[in-house]
């Protein structure tokens, strides 16, 4: 046991040694940056799972509403009409492996002087190219939703306005272009319990629930971590032995 203490300090060894300690140390310190990504998946599921069992919000169209911001896939309710002349679409969408468009259309909340952007589903691509297009799926006669609260994405660069086509979400910039305010999220209508037989078909984002590989990773870099030293023991007092004889023969 001794050889396998003192071999590896030997002059000779110091600078591999030194290098085996750093990398014991950079695999403990990925290990524990996995485990803290771990906890924080978890952490995640756990609020989305508290946003999805939790009551539905309803929306009163005032800046009250303000506070649902950050309440991702929570449900919210709300009375009102759609407003179908500024509706757009959210391009290069699949549903059912087939590629199409949604149609994001405000609705205007009774009582309030807000509209929230709702995303009514998804539609073939070839069937809507221009605004009067969209209008063959009017819902006329709704005059009220349900859908899950969905964060609004920023664009990239400030989209030149007005535009009917859009390739995300971004609530702040179609604000812009309706004669209202928009809520700063915007909601996505569930699909029915029954099978969907025409299009606008509700097509919400999926939300993932799985916990991920990290901490299976992090488990795997802590026992590399704990197995180098012995591994690199093992090595250098073969080494040493095996360079120890051939000199003496």
């Amino acid at each position: 046991m001794e050889i396998y203490l003192k071999t590896p300090f030997k002059r000779r060894w110091l600078r591999a040694t030194g290098i085996t300690f750093l990398l014991m140390l950079i695999m403990a310190g990925l290990g524990l940056w996995q485990l803290h990504k771990h906890q924080q998946r978890m952490a995640y599921i756990a609020g989305v799972n508290a946003e999805v069992t939790d009551a539905p919000f309803t929306l009163t169209g005032t800046p009250a509403d303000d506070d649902y911001t950050d309440r991702i896939f929570h449900l919210a309710r709300a009375e009102g009409a759609y407003d179908f002349e500024h509706q757009v679409v959210l391009k290069n969408r699949f549903y059912k492996e087939e590629m199409g468009d949604h149609l994001l259309t405000p609705f205007r909340i009774k009582g309030g002087r807000r509209a929230v952007l709702v995303d009514r589903g998804w539609v073939p691509a070839a069937s809507v190219r221009t605004p009067a297009d969209a209008r063959q799926f009017d819902e006329p006669g709704v005059n009220e939703i349900t859908g899950r609260i969905i964060a609004s994405t920023a664009s990239a660069e400030p989209p030149q306005l007005p535009q009917f086509e859009w390739l995300r979400v971004d609530v702040a910039s179609i604000d812009k272009q309706t004669p209202y305010d928009l809520e700063p999220f915007y909601v996505a209508l569930l699909p029915p319990d029954t099978p969907q037989t025409a299009p606008p078909y509700r097509n919400p984002p999926k939300f993932k629930l799985d916990p991920g590989t990290h901490f299976n990773n992090a488990l795997e870099l802590f026992i590399f971590a704990a197995l180098t030293p012995f591994f690199y023991a093992w090595l250098v007092v073969r080494t040493d032995r095996l360079e120890s004889k051939a000199s003496a023969s």
